[in-house]
This record gives C-alpha cells, sequence and structure tokens, in this order.
C-alpha cells in the first residue's frame, strides 16, 4: 500500500491536517489553535506518530514567518510571541522522513497555481481574509522570492497613517481594518455582543453596524488591492480565507473594485479552507 503525504495547517483559529492520496484528500483532522502553545505541536506530532507507517513526507504551512526551517510569529495577538522556533527540527526528532514547512499565504498561493483557479493564470495576487490578512505573488507560475520571509505580507503595510494598533506592534496595518478579528471586534464593540463574525453576518446581516462595518472592511482592502495592481501590474485576484470567502463579504469586495473602473479581476480560491493543504503538496512535487 502507498503511503500518504501529508500537509499540517497552522492558521489563527485552527489546525488541519491532511492526508493525500496522490491529489485527493483521503482523511483530514482538525485541532483548535486558541490558546496556542507548545502543547499543541505535540498533540499534532502525537496523531502523526499514530499514523507513522502511512506518512512518505510532511509539509507545513503556517501563518506567521517561515525562514530557514524556523518559525516566528508576526502578529503576536493572534497565536502568541515567539522567534525563530524550529519547527522542521521540532517534527524531525521524532520522523525520518522528509518534512519541510512554508507560510501559509505562500502555500494558498502554490495551492491554487497547480490546483485551483489560478491553473490558467500565469500570474496572480493570492489574498487570504481569515483571523489575519496574508498575500503572495505568483508570477510566471513562481511564487515571488519565497525565500524571503515577508514577501507578500500586505496585512502589515500601513494603509492609514497612525491608525489602529496592529498585532504586529505597527499602526493603521490593513490587517487592523479588514481582517475578520478587526471586524469582529469592531461590530461587537458597537453592538455590545460577543459573537463570532460568521454569526454576526449570518443573523445581524441588516443590521447598519454590520453592513456599515463590512462596507468599511472591504474599501480598505480595495485600496490595496489597487496598491498591488499598481506596484506589480497584476490584475488577477483571487481571495481566500474565511472572510474572503463568505459571499456578503467578496460581493461587497467585488462590487468595490468594479466601481473603481480599474481591470482588476477578482475570483474566490477554488480550493477554498484548503488551498495551503494542497499548496503543500504542489511544494513538495514541484518546489
Amino acid at each position: 500500500m502507498s503511503k500518504n503525504f501529508v500537509s499540517v495547517d497552522i492558521g489563527g483559529t485552527k489546525i488541519s491536517v491532511c492526508f493525500f492520496k496522490k491529489n485527493i484528500i483521503v482523511k483530514k483532522k482538525k485541532f483548535k489553535t486558541e490558546n496556542f502553545g507548545p502543547s499543541n505541536l505535540l498533540n499534532i506530532r502525537n496523531f502523526l506518530l499514530n499514523n507513522v507507517n502511512d506518512i512518505s513526507s510532511i509539509g507545513i504551512a503556517t501563518t506567521g514567518l517561515v525562514y530557514k526551517k524556523k518559525w516566528s510569529t508576526l502578529n503576536r495577538n493572534m497565536i502568541g510571541s515567539f522567534d525563530n522556533f524550529p519547527i522542521v527540527n521540532f517534527f524531525k526528532e521524532k520522523f525520518k522522513i522528509p518534512i519541510f514547512a512554508i507560510g501559509d499565504t505562500h502555500a494558498a498561493s502554490l495551492g491554487e497555481s497547480y490546483y485551483g483557479n489560478g491553473k490558467d493564470l500565469k500570474d496572480f495576487f493570492y489574498i487570504t481574509v481569515s483571523t489575519g490578512i496574508g498575500g503572495a505573488a505568483i508570477i510566471n507560475k513562481k511564487v515571488l522570492n519565497s525565500n524571503k520571509k515577508i514577501v507578500g505580507q500586505i496585512g502589515h503595510t500601513v494603509i492609514k497613517y497612525n491608525g489602529n494598533i496592529c498585532g504586529c506592534g505597527r499602526k493603521g496595518c490593513l490587517e487592523a481594518y479588514s481582517s475578520g478579528t478587526a471586524i469582529q471586534k469592531n461590530i461587537n464593540k458597537k453592538l455590545k455582543l460577543n459573537l463570532k463574525l460568521k454569526e454576526l453576518i449570518k443573523n445581524h446581516s441588516k443590521n447598519k453596524i454590520v453592513i456599515d462595518s463590512l462596507n468599511s472592511a472591504a474599501s480598505v482592502l480595495s485600496e490595496s488591492i489597487v496598491n498591488i495592481h499598481n506596484i506589480l501590474g497584476i490584475k488577477n485576484f483571487i481571495i481566500g480565507g474565511s472572510v474572503g470567502l463568505n459571499n456578503v463579504f467578496f460581493n461587497k469586495l467585488n462590487f468595490i473594485i468594479k466601481d473603481k473602473n480599474i481591470k482588476i479581476k477578482l475570483k474566490k480560491a477554488g480550493l477554498r479552507h484548503d488551498a495551503e493543504a494542497f499548496g503543500c503538496l504542489a511544494y513538495s512535487k514541484y518546489n
């Protein structure tokens, strides 16, 4: 029996482990990222050790920064504060198989390029809008400067001088205005609620505060998209992440972009929430 390639996607809200048989996910396991710490990684490693006989290699896609096999946080409010954690060696201590780690948005862009809505595109920019905001450019079917740990991180580009404080420590970052965390916090504060963004959109979609908050977040994000278009000349954008894939938010963003009358085309991530997993698979095959 052939063994499986395994992807581990560490996000701001959840950790997803996928087992691939060729190009198909045959098994999936999810863990919560909340109160992230060493125990989370131990739980994943132990889970994989229990299935080690079925695994050929492991690819890790993680939020934050991955550089020279080490992992650092960028938004310290999202997943904790640590620098240069040897994430690849942490897993290699127990496994005698190939293991690699890449940034989650770089992975998602590769996934869409080889298996999703970027298959027919030579160049595009991938944006994930979820707990945080990330980005990666695909140029000539390759991730732009994938060996540079900060490239593509549009969530931490300043969109408003001296604006809202971001989890990375800077003021006015895009992530402080248009991420799921920022939108949720803004709505809950004004409505005096304590609900997840998905519930707020579903149950309070006609509330003016909810509408205005989503419109504002989409408008700010649209300005960043235009900035990328002007700098790199890219016209195709693929939007992923739990917020980016939400029909209400995506439709607002798409309407705002079209209203600008600029030659920019938006698509939802074809792989939806599995873009990072398929990106690890693509990296293992084509890198």
